[in-house]
């Protein structure tokens, strides 16, 4: 027994004497590091996602998990979360990219910008101013007046234009030609060999129909009588309303030195009004009027000199159209 005994204690020495023989467990103190996951690009968008050129469009996104967020085309770095308005000049792909440690993700969002061709302004003639100088003219004869006009256009193109008279007369069609937006000057030479006052103006007849102020003229002719031009008028040439309508007319007559002039309006139903009479104290122009009161239908007027020199002014016509109130 005693044996045994030191048997079990020289084996138990042993185990502690022996070095590495034996060794208890231990727990381990090293931290477990977290997992990180990737970023996660909630909402990326464009809105409205196509505009008009000039538009703006609004970019809209929210991000989790990165530790920076940026967008291109010249954005740069943003919060995680936003919006921002954009207004590209053609359509443009935004790109937005999250990174943290594990990487970087992107996701893209397109503005498409509708392109607004610029309606094209038609050509046409703004405006035409027409002058003559002098306008009034006594002495030897036959005269040379020059009329000239000044036309202004909004761009290139070519523009047809005639010149029209107070006697009913008009000149060939012609034409001029823009290069630009500007002005060009046409001009009439006009002979007379005998003493007449009128008027001349420019119609417009491509591309659109204009008509500059008339610009009037008076000569006198040395040798000539003593009336020596009427210009006539009426307003309005042409009416839509109420009937009837009274209608006026006036003319402008020219003598060339003091004197009596004795003048009747005729008109087309064949009516002649009594005898008037005008004094001139010297050389220049007097006007007169008359007027007509009737229904629908057209006519015309015109004043006859009867002293002390025979003159009959071109007729100027107007239209009548009823409309029933």
């Amino acid at each position: 027994m005693k044996r045994l005994i030191f048997i079990s204690l020289s084996l138990l020495l042993l185990l502690f004497v022996i070095p590495g023989c034996f060794t208890f467990p231990t727990q381990s103190t090293t931290p477990t590091k977290p997992v990180v996951q990737p970023s996660v690009i909630g909402t990326f968008s464009s809105n409205p996602s196509t505009i008009n050129s000039g538009g703006t469009s609004t970019l809209l996104w929210n991000v989790t998990g990165a530790d920076t967020v940026s967008i291109d085309q010249g954005i740069g770095l943003v919060a995680v979360a936003g919006t921002r308005e954009v207004s590209p000049a053609t359509s443009t792909v935004y790109t937005i990219s999250a990174t943290n440690s594990t990487g970087t993700i992107t996701r893209s969002a397109l503005t498409s910008v509708n392109s607004v061709t610029p309606t094209p302004i038609p050509f046409s003639v703004t405006g035409i101013t027409a002058n003559t100088d002098p306008s009034t003219f006594t002495g030897v004869c036959p005269k040379t007046f020059t009329f000239y006009a000044i036309i202004t256009a909004n761009g290139p193109g070519t523009v047809t234009y005639i010149w029209e008279r107070s006697d009913g007369g008009y000149s060939e069609p012609q034409s001029v030609t823009f290069y630009q937006a500007g002005t060009k000057t046409t001009a009439l030479q006009w002979e007379l060999s005998t003493s007449a006052s009128g008027w001349h103006r420019v119609r417009i007849l491509t591309p659109n129909d204009v008509t500059s102020n008339p610009v009037y003229y008076t000569l006198n002719c040395d040798s000539e009588s003593l009336v020596t031009g009427i210009v006539i008028g009426v307003d309005p040439f042409a009416y839509i309303g109420v009937c009837p309508k009274t209608v006026n007319f006036w003319a402008n007559i020219a003598a060339n030195g003091p004197g009596e002039v004795t003048y009747q309006w005729e008109r087309s139903d064949g009516d002649i009004t009594p005898v008037q009479s005008i004094t001139f104290a010297s050389a220049g122009a007097q006007m007169v009027f008359t007027t007509w009161t009737r229904g629908e239908g057209t006519g015309w007027q015109r004043l006859h000199i009867l002293t002390p020199n025979d003159v009959i002014s071109n007729q100027t016509s107007f239209t009548i159209t009823c409309v029933v109130p």
